[in-house]
C-alpha cells in the first residue's frame, strides 16, 4: 500500500475516533428530540442517493486528492471549535466535512463534486441551534392556534382564544411548542428536498415546490389542532392519547400527498411545452 494511503487512513481512522462522542450525541438527539426523529433515516437516503448515481460513479476518471486531508483537517477543527464553545451545531457539522474529506481522499474532487448533493443532503440529519429552532418554532405555534381557532369558528364552534390557549365548550387545548408543526415542517423539508433531486425539478420550479412545503405544514397543523378541538368539544377523551397521536399522522400523510401531487402537476406542467 502506498505510504500517502497509510497516511490518509491513519488521518480518518484519527478523526472518526475523536468524533465518535459526536456519534452518539446525534443518535441521542434523533432518538429524543420529535423534530429530528427522521433523522435516523437521513443516512439511509444518503445511502440511496449514492447506489442510484453508482453507474456514473465508476465511470468517472479520478484520483485521489490532498485535499481530501485538508477536508479532514477542517472537520476535526469545526469539532475542536464546537467542543469549546459548546455549539452541538458546529460539532455535528464538522461530521459532513469528515465525509467530504474521505470522498475526496478515496476517490478525487470530481467524485466529491458529482456526490455534493448526497453529503449536503446529510444536514437534515443535524438539529438546528436552539436559538433558531425557538426563533421558527414560537412564531408558528401562535400562528397555529390563530389559524386553528379560526378554522372552527368556521365550523360554528364557539371558541375563544387567549394568546397560545384555544378555549371550547368543555375543553381548553393548549398550542405547545411540540404542536407548533416544526416537526412536520422540518421533515417535510427534507421530503421537498429529496422529491425536488428525484424529480429532476429546475432550479425555479424547484426552489418553488421546497418553499411549499412550508405553507403546507402550516395548513395540515392547523388542520390537526382544529380537529382535536372538534373532538375535544364533543369529548374530551377524545382530543389525547391515541387519538391525538393518530390524527398528526394522518394529517402528516394528508400533506406528503399533497407535496406529492404537486410534484407530479410541476412535471406535467414542465412535459406540456414538449408534447405540443
Amino acid at each position: 500500500m502506498r505510504p500517502d494511503k497509510i497516511v490518509f487512513g491513519v488521518a480518518v481512522t484519527a478523526a472518526v475516533l475523536l468524533s465518535w462522542q459526536n456519534f452518539r450525541k446525534l443518535w441521542d438527539d434523533w432518538m429524543t428530540l420529535p423534530a429530528y426523529s427522521h433523522g435516523v433515516l437521513v443516512p439511509f437516503v444518503f445511502a440511496l442517493l449514492i447506489y442510484l448515481e453508482r453507474d456514473r460513479l465508476r465511470n468517472l476518471d479520478d484520483t485521489p486528492s490532498l485535499w481530501g486531508v485538508f477536508l479532514i483537517g477542517a472537520g476535526v477543527l469545526l469539532l475542536a471549535t464546537g467542543t469549546v464553545s459548546g455549539l452541538y451545531f458546529i460539532q455535528q457539522v464538522s461530521l459532513l466535512f469528515l465525509v467530504a474529506g474521505i470522498v475526496a481522499g478515496y476517490w478525487g474532487l470530481r467524485t466529491l463534486n458529482a456526490t455534493r448533493f448526497p453529503i449536503l443532503y446529510l444536514l437534515f440529519m443535524i438539529p438546528l441551534p436552539y436559538l433558531i429552532f425557538n426563533a421558527i418554532a414560537l412564531p408558528l405555534q401562535m400562528m397555529a392556534a390563530k389559524g386553528s381557532a379560526h378554522l372552527l369558528e368556521m365550523l360554528q364552534i364557539p371558541v375563544y382564544r387567549e394568546g397560545n390557549i384555544i378555549n371550547l365548550p368543555h375543553i381548553s387545548l393548549g398550542v405547545v411548542k411540540a404542536c407548533s408543526g416544526i416537526q412536520s415542517l422540518v421533515s417535510l423539508l427534507a421530503i421537498a428536498v429529496l422529491l425536488a433531486k428525484i424529480g429532476n425539478l429546475k432550479t425555479f420550479p424547484a426552489t418553488l415546490f421546497i418553499l411549499s412545503a412550508v405553507p403546507i405544514a402550516v395548513v395540515a397543523n392547523m388542520i390537526r389542532i382544529a380537529g382535536a378541538g372538534v373532538l375535544g368539544s364533543m369529548n374530551p377523551d377524545l382530543a389525547e392519547g391515541f387519538f391525538h397521536m393518530f390524527s398528526g399522522w394522518v394529517v402528516f400523510l394528508f400533506a406528503f400527498l399533497s407535496m406529492v401531487f404537486e410534484i407530479r402537476l410541476l412535471q406535467r406542467f414542465r412535459r406540456a411545452p414538449d408534447v405540443a
